[in-house]
């Protein structure tokens, strides 16, 4: 391969990659970001979220699915634990 083919294709995949970017990548339009939402869910400020506040968020807000967030078991939701909302655990 010429080095002027390699230049272009690598400035190709480069521009395909910046763009990807910049429009977010693959991530919905409906994408909450987490620090956002705690911030909105915290309303007395405490940095912490109780049982009350994380049902307030939503339908998906359970008090099960609480339960499964709240890894330490102090019955308030910190910024970590809230921040595994999105992904997958026991």
């Amino acid at each position: 391969m010429k080095p002027t083919t390699l230049i272009a294709a690598l400035i190709a995949c480069s521009l395909c990659t910046g763009s990807a970017l910049a429009k977010g990548g693959n991530m919905p339009r409906n994408h909450k970001v987490p620090e956002d939402e705690f911030k909105k869910l915290d309303t007395d400020h405490n940095g912490s979220l109780s049982l009350e506040e994380f049902i307030a968020g939503g339908k998906d807000n359970t008090a099960e699915e609480f339960k499964k967030l709240d890894k330490n078991g102090d019955g308030k939701l910190d910024r970590y634990e809230f921040s595994l909302k999105n992904k997958k655990h026991n």
